[in-house]
C-alpha cells in the first residue's frame, strides 16, 4: 500500500532513517511497539504490563478516573480505582514536519490486569493519524504498523506512526533492545550530546565566586541576597530566566544547588487525611505552640519510628482484599507496582491508628518522574560579599559553585517508595497555625535526605561524581 490516510503517517526504510528523524526533532530515546490489528483510537491501544515503562520516560500528571465526590474521603482510604496518567506535553508529527498537539493523551491504568493502554489520540484540531483509526483497521487488518513514542528533554513527547514497512525493516525492529519492564516495547536511541553540552556551560561557572544576582523577568542582571541566592546566582551565571517553564533546567537536565549535604528534594502537601479536611483541626489536634502562641508541627518522621514530638508515625501502606475486606499492610517492593497501582499511600498515623495526614500514590509521583531524570546537584556556598561598594549596591554575597557535582540518572516511583520506606528519604514539616491572623498559616511538608552524597544510590540507577575542569569565563 503505497496511499497514506492522512498526514501523521510516515515510512522510514530503516532503523537508521528512523533514528535520524528521532534526533531532527530533539528526540534522545523513543518507545518503539508494533501494533496488532485491534489496537485502535475504540479498543485503546495496549502498551504494555507495566505502566512504569511510560512513567520512567514521559512527563505525566496521574488522576483517577471518575474520582467520588468526596475527594479526601478516596485520598484516605485507597480502593479499587482506576488511574490515568496524562501527558503533559504530548504532539503527533505530521510527515511536513508540523507538530499537532493531542488534546488529552493518557495512558489508563488497569492495576486488575495489570495493563496500561493509550486513549485520547484525537488533536486539538480534531484530527489524528487515521492509521490508529477503528475504520482503518477494519479496511486494512494486514496493514503493519508502528506506533513511536520519542522522547524530549523534560518528558515532552512527540507521537510518530510508521505504516506497512519493509521485511527487512521488520527485522531490524527485531533486533533492537526491549525494555527491561516491557520487553514486547523496543528502545531506540538517538543521541543528542546534552550532557556534554552542560557540562560545556557550568565549566565557565564552576569553581568561580560570583556576586550574588539574578535575571529578571525581561532577562536583566540585577542583585539578589535572599535564601536563594545560590539557585538564583547558577541560573543567572547560565542564562535561564527564573519565570521560563524550566526553572533551573538547561538541556533538559535539572540544576539543584544545595548548600550543605541535607537536601530537600520536594514538598508535596498532603492530600487526605485528617490534614486535607480540617487543616486548624489537624494543627490543633497535634500541633504544639510556640513562644508566640502559634501552633507548630515539626520533628523528623521516618518510616515506622514515632516521632516524639508529634506523636505520629510516617508509613507506606499497600492494600490487600482479604476476605472480602481491604486492609493495610506495610509497602512492598519486591511486589510490582502497576498491578497494586490504585492501593498504596503513604500516611502520617496517629497514636489511635488514625490517618492524621495521607499521600496519595500519585500527589508523591506528580513531583517525582521523568522529568526530573537526569538532575545534577551542585555544592555552592556563600560568603559576605567583601568590596564596600558593591555590598551597598546590593551585592551582598560572593557565591562559589564546586567543581565536582553529582550527575544523576533515571529515577522511578519504585524507587521512591522505597527510599520513603527504608527511612533514607524523611518528612521534614514545619506547618504553622497562626494564633490570630489566619494569612499568616503556613503549609510546608518537606521530603529530604539527610546526606545527598549517599543517598543519591538509592534514588536514581547510575550516580557519578564528576568533576568538571573549569574554563576561563
Amino acid at each position: 500500500m503505497n496511499t497514506f490516510p492522512s498526514g501523521f503517517e510516515h515510512a522510514p526504510r530503516s532503523v537508521a532513517e528512523l533514528s535520524s528523524l528521532l534526533a531532527s526533532v530533539g528526540a534522545d530515546l523513543a518507545l518503539l511497539k508494533v501494533l496488532p490489528k485491534n489496537a485502535n483510537d475504540k479498543n485503546q491501544i495496549y502498551l504494555a504490563a507495566d505502566f512504569g515503562v511510560l512513567y520512567d520516560l514521559f512527563d505525566l500528571t496521574l488522576a483517577e478516573r471518575g474520582e467520588s465526590a468526596s475527594e479526601t474521603k478516596a485520598r484516605s482510604e485507597p480502593g479499587s480505582r482506576i488511574s490515568e496518567a496524562v501527558f503533559n506535553s504530548f504532539a503527533w508529527l505530521r510527515r511536513d514536519g508540523t507538530l499537532v498537539p493531542a488534546k488529552r493523551l493518557k495512558a489508563i491504568i488497569y492495576s486488575q490486569y495489570p495493563e496500561a493502554r493509550l486513549s485520547g489520540l484525537h488533536t486539538v484540531d480534531n484530527t489524528m493519524p487515521q492509521a490508529l483509526s477503528v475504520a482503518y483497521t477494519k479496511l486494512h487488518p494486514e496493514a503493519k504498523r508502528l506506533l513511536v513514542l520519542a522522547r524530549l528533554p523534560r518528558g515532552k513527547c512527540i507521537g510518530i506512526v510508521c505504516l506497512d514497512f519493509s521485511p527487512a525493516f521488520e527485522l531490524e525492529l527485531a533486533a533492537l533492545p526491549g525494555f527491561e519492564r516491557a520487553r514486547a516495547c523496543k528502545r531506540l536511541t538517538a543521541e543528542q550530546g546534552n550532557s556534554s553540552k552542560l557540562e560545556a556551560r557550568l565549566a565557565a561557572v564552576l569553581g568561580r565566586s560570583v556576586r550574588g544576582c539574578r535575571l529578571d523577568t525581561y532577562g536583566r542582571s540585577l542583585p539578589f541576597s535572599g535564601t536563594q541566592v545560590c539557585g538564583y546566582t547558577l541560573e543567572h551565571e547560565l542564562g535561564i530566566n527564573p519565570n521560563s517553564d524550566s526553572d533551573g533546567d538547561l538541556y533538559g537536565i535539572e540544576l539543584k544547588t544545595h548548600t550543605q549535604i541535607k537536601v530537600t528534594l520536594f514538598t508535596p502537601e498532603p492530600d487526605g487525611g485528617f490534614y486535607a479536611k480540617d487543616f486548624a483541626g489537624f494543627m490543633k489536634k497535634y500541633g504544639y505552640r510556640d513562644s508566640d502562641g502559634d501552633l507548630r508541627l515539626t520533628g523528623i518522621h521516618r518510616a515506622g519510628v514515632t516521632c516524639a514530638k508529634s506523636g505520629l508515625t510516617l508509613q507506606v501502606r499497600e492494600f490487600r482484599g482479604e476476605g472480602g475486606e481491604r486492609r493495610a499492610y506495610p509497602y512492598d517492593p519486591a511486589t510490582p507496582l502497576t498491578a497494586k497501582f490504585d492501593a498504596v499511600d503513604v500516611v502520617l498515623a496517629g497514636p489511635d491508628g488514625e490517618v492524621a495526614a495521607s499521600w496519595s500514590l500519585e500527589r508523591l509521583m506528580n513531583c517525582w518522574g521523568a522529568k526530573h531524570n537526569e538532575v545534577v546537584y551542585i555544592a555552592a556556598s556563600r560568603v559576605r560579599n567583601p568590596d564596600s561598594a558593591e555590598f551597598d549596591a546590593g551585592y551582598e554575597h560572593l557565591v562559589r559553585f564546586e567543581t565536582t557535582v553529582i550527575w544523576c540518572r533515571n529515577t522511578t516511583a519504585e524507587r521512591l517508595l522505597k527510599a520513603i520506606s527504608d527511612g533514607v528519604i524523611f518528612l521534614d514539616p514545619a506547618p504553622k497555625l497562626h494564633a490570630t491572623d489566619p494569612s499568616k498559616n503556613k503549609r510546608r511538608a518537606q521530603w529530604r535526605v539527610n546526606d545527598i552524597t549517599k543517598a543519591a544510590s538509592a534514588l536514581y540507577s547510575v550516580v557519578e561524581f564528576r568533576t568538571v575542569a573549569p574554563v576561563a569565563s
